[in-house]
């Protein structure tokens, strides 16, 4: 009997060993033993060093969020988004690959507590999957990191939302409903408001915020008609109705009727509201405007249409700022000049996710760019021509003194030309030589 014991230990620890990228690892991680396993070393270190650097530098954006991506070779580099949500709000990431795309995309959330503390991990998701939804567990910073695969194909949407946790309490179309906060004094101070007040005509239908079952009705006389709901490890409660329409142990969805707006218990000087009151396990009261919000929306969230960008473009302006996020009110981080090369990273809505030649990642409106203009350089030394603005790039071509190249503009220490034959290259060159000799350039 003993023996076969440490058989079954040992059995069970050959599992554990054989399966434990399903078992301990995330997508992610699983994903980079897989390519250490098939002798790809070189690719899972850079695959996993691009992961690590992407949340050092993370983009601030607000949600919602979408972009649209186009992946091939040299462009998969990973990205992480940082923004900022309350406790008990919900991150929803959805990815939507072309009909043709050929790709595995590594979603994963992290929270980041503070700028010295590692991001921690909170959710994955696998990728073969769609879309991911997390709730948070605190207020504070968090980011969304999307990977491709190291040999990804096609045309990607990725969409980054918070949308409502449940569902809004009242039927009512009031753009102020919400007219009383929680955590705000009571009984001159000797309490604290559990919940929102929602105002609304007495009559007006209360309805489940989400699904779950009633499991007490009553008439107290501080929330005279009351309904409590059990659900989302959460109870709910509807308070100063004006009559109920439920009874214990009935099972409730989102939206169902619960009862109808009034004032009843200790309302009865106020004009007819709903208390509305989500008291979590273990940890009592919570503020239910993140997850209900001020008003009745319909929650969903389309992204605008959007057209790819080539993969180059020129700053047709005097100067541009990059700015952190995709909107004017973001903040500037860089300014560009005119004829300055940026690589296209991706399209959201009106602006452009780029990279610029120093390598600093931002946002750009699109209005501001447009296609590359021919101008003339001459060469002053020779250069070297790469098939990509990076000096470990394959080398296609070599260029002499005096010789006269095509050139579309700067990028960084490297200038993009074009050849004989109508293919393009990145030549090495001076700052100093680019400004003084290139001539010709046409204002766009």
């Amino acid at each position: 009997m003993r023996y076969i014991l440490i058989m079954l230990i040992v059995l069970l620890g050959v599992a554990v060993l054989y399966f434990k990228d399903r078992m301990l690892l995330s997508p992610h991680d699983a994903y980079y033993s897989a390519l250490l396993r098939e002798n790809l070393k070189v690719t899972a270190e850079r695959w996993k060093m691009e992961a690590n650097e992407s949340l050092a530098t993370p983009l601030q954006i607000s949600l919602p969020y979408s972009e649209r991506r186009l992946l091939e070779a040299n462009h998969l580099q990973p990205i992480a988004f940082a923004f900022n949500l309350k406790m008990d709000e919900l991150i929803q990431v959805h990815i939507i690959p072309s009909q043709n795309t050929r790709a595995e995309i590594f979603v994963d959330v992290f929270y980041a507590e503070d700028t010295i503390t590692e991001p921690i991990r909170i959710g994955s998701m696998d990728a073969k999957e769609q879309q991911l939804k997390i709730a948070v567990e605190h207020t504070g910073k968090y980011m969304v990191r999307i990977q491709p695969s190291h040999s990804a194909q096609g045309l990607i949407d990725a969409i980054i939302t918070s949308p409502l946790r449940y569902g809004f309490p009242v039927d009512t179309d009031r753009e102020n409903a919400v007219q009383s906060l929680f955590g705000v004094g009571r009984d001159g101070g000797t309490r604290r408001h559990e919940g929102i007040d929602i105002f609304a005509p007495r009559g007006t239908p209360v309805v489940a915020a989400e699904t779950g079952q009633v499991t007490r009705v009553g008439d107290t006389p501080r929330g005279g008609k009351n309904v409590w709901v059990r659900g989302d490890q959460r109870s709910f409660y509807y308070a100063h109705l004006d009559s109920i329409a439920v009874s214990p142990g009935d099972r409730v969805v989102r939206g169902e009727v619960l009862g109808t707006v009034g004032n009843t218990g200790n309302a009865v000087t106020t004009s007819p509201h709903l208390h509305f009151g989500i008291y979590k396990f273990a940890q009592g009261a919570v503020d239910p405007l993140p997850m209900v919000g001020r008003k009745k929306v319909i929650d969903t969230y389309t992204p605008p249409l959007t057209e790819l960008a080539p993969r180059w473009l020129s700053i047709k302006t005097e100067s541009a700022n990059l700015r952190s996020g995709p909107s004017s009110k973001a903040s500037s981080v860089a300014s560009l000049v005119r004829t300055e090369l940026v690589q296209v990273d991706s399209v959201a809505g009106d602006w452009l996710r780029v990279t610029t030649g120093n390598g600093t990642n931002g946002f750009i409106a699109r209005h501001l760019t447009g296609a590359p203009s021919e101008s003339v350089l001459t060469l002053t030394e020779n250069h070297i021509a790469f098939s990509l603005p990076n000096n470990t790039a394959p080398v296609i071509s070599n260029f002499s003194v005096g010789d006269k190249l095509q050139a579309l503009g700067r990028f960084g220490s490297f200038v993009w030309v074009k050849m004989p034959g109508g293919f393009f290259a990145w030549a090495t060159a001076a700052k100093q030589e680019n400004l003084v000799k290139i001539h010709g350039h046409k204002n766009q």
